[in-house]
């Protein structure tokens, strides 16, 4: 594979131009140096460990389980793969619901749930299961499309991009969001704090790049390069992204489950085209892309979960699969768990949570919070087997020492923003104990079920082995 192919494809597998406006409408422009930082001491260098690790181990195809068993042992690998898997388990929480708001904006033209968000939560439900069907029937099917529809998307956005930043510097459009350098400068307040682990989850997806390393035309020289250009472009696609959505609309009344929505329908205006027709266009493409990349990442995580585990680690039907490779049991298994995952939010939205834009920053919080606790695991698994003396191919620094402070600021940053996310919400005149418990403790929950589910299996494995 060339280092464009490889770059492409963390790119497709990283960037959302969501993230754009999440983040645009909750710390304003200071989002676009905040990319910046992220991307230089968060995304770059988890990119870099998973490549090490995937150098030192090319025989273990699956993943995430054998870098961490390498550095942490047996028991803490699968609780790391667990939390990633975990992870998984509630980013498809928030996609399944967001994709019912996006649906409504390309069939619609509006957010019908504004006023009754208690629809989404059960129509997210509905999707779940259909999106397991089509997963259950084999992914094959799908995989044909990704690819490409990943790239067309990537191009509108980049057209979006271009169109806006330049009617800017050509003089043919005023900015819609005013520019100052205190604007630009992150308030380290407890706002910005509470939301800096949704950048992180804007960079997730590190792990993409690692099988790739021993698939490159020349590993030690081309993988590095690929992904230090993955990583220049995800960074100068959320910073330019960021910029062209302030110049079109005002930084300040984004609203987080209709901005992308929004900013079509701007550039139309700009352009002189229907606004209508162009955002609810857009908007069919993003839902018809989603639901393809959807149908893949429901079985991904569940290939990768049990692909190097140990025998009996798990209960036998769910790792039992067909001949194609889909475990079928454990689909609708973790199907299960997503709806509920996905019906918890239901109280407090009958408690008080009201409007998209509310229950969208919900979802996001809690799958930040989830998806940072396997890069906790990974950092630390990094840091111990360098300082155990791995010695791979390709190494993202030959220093042990600087490797081995590289991977304790990632560390650090991501117990920055496991504690950050969902805390503005404890400091509410009146806390939504319901939220709070719902962020903090779900993900934990779910992690202490599958120590149990390890220790279950385990003891049914030496059980089977005495009486043989």
């Amino acid at each position: 594979m060339s280092v464009r192919t490889v770059a492409l494809l963390i790119v497709v597998a990283v960037y959302g131009f969501g993230n754009v406006t999440d983040n645009l409408a909750t710390i304003g422009l200071s989002a676009i140096p905040s990319w910046i930082v992220v991307g230089l001491i968060y995304f770059l260098p988890l990119s870099l460990m998973l490549a090490e690790f995937s150098s030192a181990l090319p025989e273990k195809r699956a993943g995430i389980y054998s870098y961490m068993e390498l550095g942490l042992g047996p028991k803490w690998a699968f609780v790391g793969t667990w939390a990633y898997f975990v992870s998984n388990l509630v980013y498809l929480q928030m996609v399944c619901s967001r994709l019912v708001i996006n649906a409504s904006l390309a069939s619609m033209g509006r957010d019908v749930f504004e006023s009754v968000t208690w629809l989404v939560p059960l129509l997210g439900t509905a999707t779940c299961l259909g999106l397991t069907y089509l997963s259950s029937r084999g992914v094959r099917v799908f995989s044909r499309f990704v690819g490409i529809a990943g790239r067309v998307l990537l191009v509108s956005i980049f057209g979006l991009i271009v169109i806006a930043v330049g009617a800017v510097l050509l003089g043919r459009h005023e900015p819609a969001t005013s520019y100052s350098a205190g604007s630009l400068l992150p308030t380290l307040d407890l706002a910005y704090f509470s939301t800096f682990a949704w950048l992180l989850f804007a960079v997730s997806g590190a792990e993409a790049a690692g099988p790739y390393v021993n698939d490159t035309q020349n590993p030690q020289r081309d993988f590095p390069r690929a992904i230090v250009t993955a990583a220049l472009l995800v960074g100068a696609l959320y910073v330019l992204g960021t910029v062209a959505v302030s110049f079109l609309l005002p930084a300040e009344s984004l609203n987080k489950a209709t901005a992308v929505f929004d900013s079509w329908h701007a550039l139309a205006e700009l352009l002189g085209l229907p606004p209508e027709a162009l955002a609810r266009g857009f908007m069919t493409l993003m839902v018809f892309v989603s639901i393809v990349g959807y149908v893949i990442w429901m079985e991904s995580p569940i290939r990768a979960m049990f692909a190097d585990v140990p025998q009996g680690t798990f209960p036998s039907f769910l790792t039992r699969r067909d001949e194609h490779g889909t475990h079928h049991q454990a689909l609708w298994t973790q199907a299960a768990v997503i709806c509920v995952l996905i019906l918890v939010p239901l109280f407090s939205i009958l408690t008080g949570l009201s409007g998209s834009d509310r229950f969208i920053s919900l979802l996001i919080d809690l799958s930040s919070l989830a998806v940072v606790v396997p890069y906790l695991f990974i950092s630390i698994a990094y840091v111990r087997a360098r300082r155990a003396g791995m010695d791979a191919p390709f190494k993202m620094v030959r220093s042990t020492s600087v490797a081995v402070g590289i991977g304790i600021l990632t560390f650090a940053v991501s117990v920055l923003g496991y504690l950050g996310a969902g805390l503005f919400a404890l400091q509410a005149q009146t806390i939504d104990w319901i939220y709070v418990a719902t962020v903090y403790l779900g993900p934990g929950v779910l992690i202490a079920l599958g120590l149990l589910l390890r220790r279950v299996s385990l003891r049914r494995a030496r059980a089977a082995r005495g009486s043989g």
